[in-house]
């Protein structure tokens, strides 16, 4: 693997250590014992980080942590080689939990909620974004704010990176999102539940107009298992990924903007980008643990992705 001397810098403010739970099957209203558990890193923003690092890039994963499960992350995160530089907080970071059963391939998110910042908090938060490198740097922010944040946060955000030359994808919805346009991010990286959801309506594509008229310069919908598109001032495009037997899709969204990321960090031009990003997120839902993928899976279902041009 390569490792570029800039850093990819992903930012994840609602950070949690992730437990994996098996059971043979989930029945509601009694007593399920569970056949392994599995402890990892979670949140949109260090599955990023992480699948940058696997993918041969530098990553500096900026985030809020708090108590012992705030120490172990950053444990975790030292152990699999991923940089990062947190604002530690009160509280504790939170818990999440999936559970998964056998043969089943869907599985069930008990997520909780990260407890609330100060305004102090997020202050040193923006004072130790302003001593990052941004300059000609790619950085994606990713899922919700925590409670107490202001919800221009991403759109300062996006001022920031954008004044110093860099570029952002955004992975977020609602108002937050919509603030930050303004500041005109490369890609808003979105689901299409949460993009209808954030403008309203029943049409992606006059969801993906709106959303480029606030200033976006491209919009990138995923859909999970199914068809995504691509639109920006040139092009309208249905991305169809390749076909897996998903053993767990959590994080894949993650996986396809970390994929776009390294694209963009390496210069390749946008389909090789887009293909890279649906590679990596069906790469990434072959593994019990979520923000993992190994390259040689990316570098085969590469091949596979398939772009078509669309009116």
């Amino acid at each position: 693997m390569k490792t570029l001397s800039k850093p990819i810098i992903c930012c994840g403010f609602t950070p949690c250590v992730q437990r994996i739970i098996e059971f043979k099957k989930v029945e509601k209203g009694i007593v399920n014992r569970a056949v392994k558990v599995t402890v990892g890193i979670g949140g949109k923003g260090a599955n990023t980080a992480r699948m940058v690092h696997q993918l041969g890039n530098a990553a500096a994963l900026v985030e809020f942590v708090g108590g012992s499960n705030g120490r172990l992350l950053e444990k975790m995160l030292e152990a699999e080689g991923v940089g990062f530089q947190h604002v530690e907080v009160d509280g504790e970071t939170r818990i999440c939990q999936t559970l998964v059963e056998s043969g089943n391939p869907e599985t069930t998110e008990l997520v909780e909620e990260m407890p609330p910042i100060s305004s102090n908090d997020w202050k040193r938060m923006m004072e130790l974004f302003q001593s990052l490198e941004l300059s000609g740097a790619v950085v994606p922010i990713s899922g919700k704010l925590p409670a107490g944040a202001p919800v221009e946060a991403y759109a300062h955000i996006c001022e920031l990176v954008h004044g110093r030359g860099g570029r952002v994808i955004i992975d977020a919805p609602s108002e937050p999102l919509l603030l930050a346009l303004k500041h005109e991010p490369a890609v808003v990286k979105i689901n299409d539940v949460e993009l209808l959801a954030t403008v309203g309506g029943s049409d992606l594509m006059a969801a993906c107009r709106e959303l480029m008229q606030r200033g976006a310069q491209s919009v990138l919908i995923t859909r999970g298992s199914k068809s995504a598109f691509y639109v920006d001032a040139f092009q309208c495009l249905e991305l169809y990924p390749p076909k897996i037997e998903a053993i767990n899709p959590v994080g894949s969204g993650d996986a396809v903007t970390a994929g776009l990321a390294v694209a963009l960090n390496e210069g390749l031009d946008i389909s090789d980008g887009l293909k890279q990003g649906m590679a990596c997120g069906a790469a990434n839902a072959l593994n019990l643990l979520s923000g993992y993928l190994k390259p040689e899976d990316v570098a085969r279902f590469k091949a596979e992705v398939v772009i078509d041009s669309i009116s």
